[in-house]
């Protein structure tokens, strides 16, 4: 029987190997290489710079994004492919791997859009550039035309920039503004740093290439340090016109106790009778507050990028905020979350004003306890744990009882016992110890008309000015002894620095202390009250705290308040 022979394998020809050599040479090429960008991701009053690399691998086509990534930060990728098919750079249809590194910390927000298209871009267009991507930091939005939008953060990412020894930030054009009054404030500590700003993304891509900016908005960073350079935008929100008191009347009592707050940094209750100027008064302390100093302007302006993709022209300027929530917000929209800042974190450096302070949530009031002592807002989740700054002026408003006219000489109170009793008892005492000065708001004995005429004579013009140059003196004078001490200001005195601080000697603090203080006070309403007794004294530049200062400090306290009202339904 024929059998056919074997097959004679070596007189065969080898089978075709080339899709297999074009798939690695393909591979080995300068585009198949891992292209790196930087970005960043806040985390409350830090932020962590990350990473992103983007390489094609063998298998499926196919875009993916690793990284643990959140949904927003996964629509970035779409976002980033149709940018850049608008501007002519197309993706192959071969498998593309981004990742966001390190991939243990969870990314959010659409900052990464900007430099997910970055470094596609890098991966696809094999030409020589002009500028090292991977040394500089990108963060912004993209449409789906190409253009840059701003987005939350960039004060904090420029900051961590500078930290981490890049070579600068590209931004929106919207969000330059930003980082270039940080680069005015920050001074020495941004130099070697440049900030750029474009409008789209083919305008990054050029530079890369040839290092050639699109405009002279984006001149060196020295230049931008020039106080000839006004930065602020004109349609930025406009939070600098706080009302003054040169359209209200105080009395001598109410005068100083301004000054004391805004010098001392001390907050404030009032209560009183309805039309008594109890948030007239509060809305109007800003007015006397000097602007903040760099590392308290430098947080607030992070905690508002935080918050918004545009910063307030107070806050870009360096005014203290004022921030007053409605009563019915919620602990969340006080407080903040791991992701977004609350009204009490927005106005650091500045006041917090609650107005009918009994109306708020019960648990929202008890929880402004440790904020009020710490300065700092601590949020606790499963998996993340944040710290906002919180170092605010409380001013909280309230009247005396439910209908308001408890205790007033134009209309009689028509409250029950019972509610009178539970109103308030709506305010702790931990509460109401935590709040340097409480002041019984006096109704006004004289006519209208009167008020009236005086406003019209002009008889407190320029009273705001003199009361903030009185408050710029103060502090001057108060901080050449805090220094020693390491604080700043009155409110910050350490239990440990008050005998030092009052400018006595230990027979004498101890005399003054057990004269007006009674024995049965807390440990915390004494040290409060001698913290406003050193900010009386510094008002009239002693160097010691006298008796009279120390007499309307006690007087001011929850107790003494309570007293002179008829109050002692809270324990006082």
């Amino acid at each position: 029987m024929f059998q056919a022979p074997p097959p004679n394998f070596q007189d065969e020809p080898p089978k075709e190997c080339e899709p297999e050599i074009e798939r690695t040479t393909e591979l080995e090429s300068p585009s198949s290489m891992p292209t790196i960008v930087q970005s960043a991701v806040c985390q409350a009053m830090d932020t962590r710079i990350f990473q992103i690399e983007s390489a094609f691998t063998r298998g499926f086509s196919g875009f993916h994004l690793i990284g643990n990534a959140t949904e927003i930060c996964r629509d970035g990728k779409e976002r980033a492919k149709a940018a850049l098919e608008y501007i002519g750079i197309h993706i192959p249809p071969r498998k593309l791997v981004v990742s966001l590194t390190p991939a243990d910390i969870k990314k959010d927000g659409n900052q990464f859009d900007l430099p997910i298209a970055m470094t596609l871009a890098l991966l696809l267009k094999v030409e020589a550039r002009a500028i090292d991507p991977s040394r500089w930091l990108f963060a912004a939005e993209l449409g789906l035309s190409g253009e840059i939008r701003p987005v939350k953060g960039v004060v904090s990412f420029a900051v961590a920039a500078i930290a981490a020894g890049l070579s600068g930030i590209v931004v929106a054009k919207e969000n330059l503004p930003d980082i270039i009054m940080l680069a005015k404030i920050s001074g020495e500590h941004m130099k070697g740093i440049k900030l750029l700003g474009f409008s789209n993304i083919a305008d990054v891509v050029h530079w890369v290439y040839t290092g050639l900016e699109p405009d002279a908005a984006n001149e060196p960073c020295a230049l931008r340090q020039d106080p000839s350079h006004h930065a602020t935008p004109s349609d930025a929100p406009d939070s600098t016109n706080f009302p003054d008191y040169d359209d209200m009347i105080l009395v001598p009592d109410l005068k100083k106790a301004a000054l004391t707050i805004a010098a001392g940094l001390h907050s404030v209750l009032l209560r009183g009778s309805p039309g008594t100027g109890k948030s007239m008064f509060s809305a109007r302390l800003p007015s006397i507050l000097p602007k903040m100093n760099e590392d308290v302007h430098i947080e607030a302006m992070k905690i508002h990028s935080a918050f918004s993709e545009r910063l307030p022209t107070g806050i870009l300027m360096g005014r203290a905020p004022f921030r007053a929530p409605h009563h019915q917000a919620s602990s969340v929209a006080v407080l903040g979350n791991p992701s977004c800042p609350g009204e009490l974190s927005l106005a650091h450096g500045g006041i917090l004003f609650l107005d009918e302070i009994p109306e708020f949530r019960r648990d929202l009031i008890e929880s402004l306890r440790e904020p009020l002592e710490t300065g700092e807002v601590r949020v606790s989740r499963a998996n993340k744990k944040i710290v906002w700054k919180a170092k605010v002026i409380l001013a909280a408003a309230c009247n005396n009882c439910p209908c308001g006219w408890s205790g007033s000489h134009r209309k009689q109170c028509r409250c029950s016992t019972q509610r009178l009793h539970a109103y308030q008892q709506k305010l702790s005492g931990p509460i109401l110890e935590r709040i340097d000065i409480h002041i019984n708001m006096p109704e006004s004995k004289e006519k209208k008309s009167e008020i009236f005429l005086a406003l019209a004579r002009g008889q407190t013009k320029e009273q705001t000015e003199g009361m903030a140059a009185h408050v710029i003196e103060t502090r001057r004078f108060a901080s050449e002894r805090n220094k020693t001490f390491g604080v700043m200001f009155n409110r910050d005195l350490q239990a440990s620095h008050l005998i030092e601080a009052s400018g006595l000697s230990k027979d004498g603090f101890s005399t003054l202390v057990n004269t007006f203080i009674p024995r049965t006070a807390s440990s915390r309403a004494a040290i409060r009250a001698l913290r406003v007794a050193r900010t009386l004294a510094d008002l009239d530049f002693s160097p010691r705290i006298r008796d009279e200062d120390l007499r309307q400090a006690w007087g001011w306290q929850a107790e003494m308040a309570a007293k002179e009202r008829g109050d002692h339904a809270q324990g006082f």
